[in-house]
């Protein structure tokens, strides 16, 4: 009889089941602070990404993270629920890519919906009612499948460990100073959300609340280490966080200028094509446009240093036809040079805004053939350092004005015994004599430091990577005094043919290459005493070929 009771007890007690439901509960706060930005993993963004997988959203992350199948399997019973199929509804209405996510910003922690909602969001979503009932089912999925339990609990461990990567990843990335001492202003934060399922895409948004800015910027995963999404500075990533939060304080102030900007839209029609490419499809957007990415550029140069700033972010911008960088560039030198006087931005935003009024017929003529240097060359792939012929059609150049000459000598020697490696039929000639040369036909290989071989210091330029006498800058700057360079780019004549470079910072760096067995299997190789340091390819961005910005 005992036994009966005690086993009677144990049936009327609750089920303990995965999914506890919990009511009027709050969510935990996953954040780190890194140099004044808030790293943070979201729970509205998390539930969002559950829901959006139920009706078959597409974009999620390719990383094969075990996170994304836990979280279809945790909430599997729950498919049916309402709120998949009321999110797939509201997008149908006519939410563009970025709504959802920024609808999600003016959700508050216990969902309901922000007074300041703008007045887009709620009319491409099909109108506050609509949105009223989205986030009333977002809310009764969260208390009825657990969702309370799987982020504060479940998860904790994998959300702490991401965020404990990530801060060591971003330990000294410098955005909110920089931005401070630039704008000569401070936001109230800076907010960096970790979108941990997503593949469809980076936002950024700044809210203006009374006196108050919050400036967010949300990165989707690219990447995965072992079972971990992995978040790191890149030229990308970098980009995107500076674009995103220089936006909170560029557009309140140029917004300001929108009669006296409006004179000026014809301006519009010749980049019109480009911009509409890039979903700018309104003038007083695009001034808005160069100024941020021209920000953006003069931030590169103070955090990492002018050679950087030019081949990877100024190069890119202009690439993309935002051809009134260079007079935007230079208002905002004199601005950098003139701080005594112009304290903040809004200080110097009226003088900013007259470099449109400076553009000429010739100006625009000069800097669209500008656009298409940058953009050369025209063809589907750059050749690898191993790509040239071996035989009497290529040419190996060599140089001889190097300061050490006895560098040089022995330079000399070692290319002779690399040449014989290939083919004798290879010839070899000076730099002098390669100048004189039509090569038009040939692959060409040189030799040499930058300004000791003067037909590699005539077309060196033309490579968007770069050596001197203090570093390498690839899509990194590799600072050293010993550095070895092999790169490899289109003949300067013809895109056809090869044009391989073999260089360093010292010439008698400038041999035993082959005792590397790596040096020409990447369109650029940067090593010290053939050690590797940095490698990687070259990729089409907008038509402009660069170092890879991921």
């Amino acid at each position: 009889m005992l036994l009966f009771i005690l086993g009677l007890i144990f049936l009327l007690q609750p089920v303990q089941a995965k999914n506890l439901k919990h009511v009027d509960s709050v969510f935990q706060e996953y954040s780190v602070n890194v140099n004044g930005v808030n790293f943070l993993i979201d729970p509205r963004v998390e539930l969002f990404n559950i829901i959006a997988m139920q009706f078959g959203h597409s974009g999620m992350t390719l990383s094969n993270i075990p996170y994304k199948q836990e979280s279809l399997e945790y909430f599997s019973e729950f498919a049916d629920h309402s709120a998949p199929e009321m999110l797939m509804k509201t997008w149908q209405k006519g939410w563009h890519v970025d709504d959802p996510i920024f609808f999600l910003l003016y959700l508050n922690k216990d969902f309901t919906i922000r007074d300041d909602l703008p007045a887009g969001i709620i009319e491409r979503g099909g109108g506050m009612e609509q949105l009223q009932v989205l986030a009333n089912s977002f809310k009764d999925y969260a208390i009825q499948s657990g969702f309370y339990t799987y982020f504060n609990e479940v998860q904790k461990p994998f959300y702490e460990q991401v965020l404990s990567q990530t801060a060591y990843n971003f330990r000294n990335f410098k955005a909110v100073e920089t931005l401070e001492r630039y704008y000569g202003k401070k936001a109230d934060s800076y907010n960096l959300i970790l979108n941990l399922n997503s593949g469809y895409g980076n936002f950024g948004k700044s809210i203006q609340s009374g006196d108050s800015l919050d400036l967010y910027a949300i990165l989707e995963t690219r990447d995965h280490t072992g079972q971990l999404p992995v978040y790191t500075t890149s030229i990308a990533t970098n980009n995107l966080i500076l674009h995103e939060f220089n936006h909170g304080f560029v557009n309140p102030e140029i917004d300001k200028f929108a009669s006296e900007l409006g004179s000026f839209s014809y301006l519009y029609e010749p980049i019109e094509m480009s911009m509409k490419s890039q979903a700018y499809h309104h003038w007083h957007t695009v001034v808005n446009e160069h100024v941020v990415r021209a920000n953006v550029i003069q931030m590169a140069k103070s955090l990492w240093g002018e050679t950087l700033a030019s081949s990877m972010y100024y190069r890119s911008e202009f690439g993309k036809r935002y051809i009134y960088l260079d007079r935007i560039n230079e208002k905002l030198d004199y601005y950098q040079q003139n701080r005594k006087k112009y304290p903040t931005f809004a200080d110097y935003v009226p003088e900013l805004v007259s470099a449109f009024a400076e553009i000429t017929e010739e100006y625009i003529a000069e800097k669209q053939k500008k656009v298409e240097e940058i953009r050369e060359p025209n063809i589907r792939e750059i050749p690898k350092p191993y790509n040239f012929a071996k035989d009497s059609t290529t040419i190996f150049v060599l140089g001889t004005h190097e300061q050490d000459i006895k560098a040089e000598k022995e330079m000399h020697t070692w290319v002779e015994e690399y040449r014989n490696m290939f083919s004798r039929d290879i010839r070899i000639v000076t730099d002098e004599q390669a100048l004189l040369m039509d090569l038009t036909d040939n692959d060409i290989v040189v030799f040499g430091t930058p300004g000791g071989n003067k037909f590699l210091e005539k077309f060196i330029s033309m490579i968007p990577v770069s050596i001197d006498e203090r570093q390498v800058v690839t899509n990194k700057v590799i600072k050293g005094e010993n550095l070895q360079l092999v790169t490899s780019w289109v003949n300067p004549f013809n895109v056809n043919k090869s044009f391989v470079i073999y260089t360093a910072q010292q010439t008698k760096d400038v041999q035993k290459f082959n005792s590397s067995p790596v040096k020409d299997q990447f369109h650029y190789w940067v090593a010290q005493n053939l050690i590797t340091l940095e490698k990687g390819d070259y990729k089409n961005y907008y038509e402009i070929w660069m170092p890879d910005i991921f």
